[in-house]
Formats: structure tokens, C-alpha cells, sequence
């Protein structure tokens, strides 16, 4: 990808999305009346991140990247009785945006990312599955920990989750099938617009403290003699799934050292160093922050010191986009903890 090209797009970002916000609302005047200024602005930010979106995915010249934004946009909108529609005509019109300010030379490699990001559209949005499975076996347990949060019942979904520890449940079948399928749901429902942010934010405050009581069962497992580092990438707040990737690893007998949400390359380099690790552990949940990991990666492999270092990736941009890890020049990439310490193994020749 051409990297004139990126920048030269990046650069005018905030005047391709006045413009394509003007576009909207000349076509469509009514909105203005019923929505006002405010509605505008809406319409304004949703533009700049649309287009950092496509920045993205240019970066990583991945049009895929690009297309299962779109899509899951779309599923996002029509549950807030916004037609998919609108977002088809938002794409028509960056197209036009993009000629009209740009050479075929940046219309040339936009296009393609444009047009499939169209025929993604044209895809099945629905979002009624529940993460929630028949077949998990402890699926009546998630649901009722489900809604206990939901309800703000933090105490009950904690007594739910100890009363299960001492019946004879194991940690990990409880992170498995309790905590990352009642996660997932969450993230869900806020996408249905069934639940607020305020309601997924508390969520996940509440697991994160209920997993904190479980650390006793968690640090005591005989050690193998390998070291794993995991954090957030820089600038990316979420944590929850890094912290439950760290405490598997702990739970199979590997030193761990969690070093949290967002954290600087700098100082996450000087800490692999530090603790000597085998495998690093990053986890991205937003595909804007992509390129980060890619060139966090770039400095990890050129570092004369980490030439045995492995290094994963996970998160949703890795998981709804198959083979991006290979374009950051991650060394694997897992779905779910257990593969991931499998995968850990495999690469460090346990």
C-alpha cells in the first residue's frame, strides 16, 4: 500500500468528513429539522471514524478489515432503527468525496476497499444469537450470572460463582463458559441496543472483581519454567480479556506478568527484558489500533536482545479478520486461552 497515499488521506480526514457531512444532510434536509445541530455533529464524529476505520485498513491493506466494520455497523444501526441504507449511501458518497478531492492515484487503491465494504452489505446483520450456547455446560449458570449483573446484583453473581468453586468447579470451565460467554453477550446486547454503556461498563468492573477472589485457586499451580508477559496495546483501555488469557497461562504453571490496559512500548520492552520472557501476550480489541501492534512488533523483532521472544495476538480485529496477524508478523494468534497456551508451547519448544 502505497504510504503517500495513507498519509495524504490522514491528513485531510477532518475536511473529508465536513464534506461528507454536508453531502448527507443536503440530500437528506429533514434530518437537520428533526435532529439539529446536534445531530449534525453526530453525524460529523460517525464520519471521522468511519474514515479512521478505512485508514486502518489501508494500513494493513486488508479491505476485509474494512468490510467487517461495515457490517458490524450495520447490525449496530438497524438496531437503533437506522437503515442499512444510510450506510450504503455513506459509502456512495465517500467514493464521490474522495474523487472529487484526490487523483485516480488514491481513488485507485480506496475504491476496492470501498466497493467491498458495499458488497459486505449485502451480508445477513443479524445479531440474535446469543453467546450464551445450548451447548455449554454450564449454560444455565451463565445466563443467571448474566442477568445477575444486569440487574446490578453484584454480590449474587459473586456468591453464584463461589458457591460453584466449592461444589467442585473448576477455575478454568468457570472463565471458559461463565465469564468470556457472559462478556461476549454483553458486548452483545450493547450492540442490540438492549443495554447501555453505563450497563457494560459495570459488567465488566464486576467480573474483574469477582475474578480477583478467585486468585488464591489461580496462584497455585506447579510452575514449568516459562514466562509470559501480556498487556494492552498502547492506547487501547480494554483489559478484561488479557487479564483472563494471563490467569490461564498462571494456572498452567507460567510466571506471568500482567502489565494492564494501554501500555507504553517503551516500557513494555524494558519489562519483556526484565522478566525474560518467553512469550509476550498482546491483546487489541479495536481494529484503529492495529497498526500499533504491527509496529510494536516491527521494534520487538529488531530488538538484539528478544531474538527467542514468541509473540501472540488476540482480540476481535484478529478473530473477525482470519490471517491479520501474519501482516503484523505476530507469531500466532489464538481464540480462546487454551489455545493460546497450546500455541505458547508449540512456539517455545515445551
Amino acid at each position: 500500500m502505497e504510504q503517500n497515499v495513507i498519509q495524504l488521506i490522514e491528513k485531510h480526514i477532518t475536511e473529508i468528513a465536513s464534506r461528507l457531512t454536508q453531502l448527507h444532510f443536503e440530500k437528506h434536509p429533514e434530518l437537520l429539522e428533526r435532529y439539529g445541530q446536534i445531530g449534525k455533529n453526530h453525524c460529523y464524529k460517525d464520519a471521522i471514524y468511519n474514515l479512521e476505520f478505512l485508514v486502518e485498513a489501508l494500513k494493513m491493506d486488508h479491505p476485509g478489515m474494512y468490510g467487517n466494520y461495515i457490517l458490524w455497523a450495520a447490525a449496530m444501526l438497524e438496531n437503533r432503527d437506522i437503515s442499512k441504507s444510510d450506510l450504503t449511501n455513506n459509502l456512495q458518497n465517500l467514493r464521490l468525496v474522495l474523487s472529487e478531492k484526490f487523483d485516480s492515484e488514491v481513488t485507485g487503491i480506496t475504491d476496492p476497499f470501498i466497493d467491498f465494504a458495499l458488497e459486505k452489505l449485502a451480508e445477513k446483520t443479524t445479531l440474535n444469537e446469543s453467546y450464551i450456547t445450548e451447548d455449554n455446560p454450564y449454560k444455565n449458570e451463565a445466563n443467571q450470572y448474566l442477568q445477575y449483573l444486569l440487574e446490578g446484583q453484584r454480590i449474587q453473581a459473586k456468591n453464584l460463582i463461589d458457591e460453584l468453586v466449592k461444589n467442585g468447579a473448576d477455575v478454568k470451565d468457570i472463565y471458559q463458559h461463565i465469564f468470556q460467554p457472559s462478556q461476549y453477550e454483553v458486548g452483545r446486547l450493547w450492540q442490540c441496543n438492549k443495554i447501555t454503556v453505563a450497563h457494560e461498563h459495570y459488567c465488566t468492573a464486576a467480573t474483574q472483581l469477582i475474578m480477583s477472589g478467585l486468585y488464591s485457586y489461580i496462584f497455585s499451580a506447579d510452575r514449568i519454567g516459562k514466562t509470559l508477559v501480556a498487556c494492552s496495546i498502547s492506547g487501547d483501555l480494554h483489559e478484561l480479556g488479557i487479564r483472563m488469557v494471563t490467569d490461564f497461562f498462571e494456572m498452567d504453571g507460567w510466571d506471568t506478568y500482567y502489565l494492564g490496559a494501554s501500555m507504553p512500548d517503551r516500557q513494555l520492552i524494558e519489562a519483556i527484558i526484565e522478566h525474560n520472557a518467553d512469550v509476550l501476550a498482546i491483546s487489541v480489541t479495536l481494529p484503529t489500533h492495529v497498526s500499533k501492534a504491527a509496529v510494536l512488533i516491527k521494534e520487538l523483532k529488531k530488538h538484539p536482545s528478544l531474538t527467542n521472544l514468541k509473540i501472540l495476538v488476540g482480540g476481535y480485529p484478529f478473530l473477525n479478520n482470519p490471517g491479520l496477524w501474519e501482516k503484523i508478523n505476530a507469531d500466532g494468534c489464538a481464540e480462546n486461552a487454551e489455545k493460546a497456551i497450546e500455541l505458547a508451547k508449540k512456539l517455545t519448544g515445551y
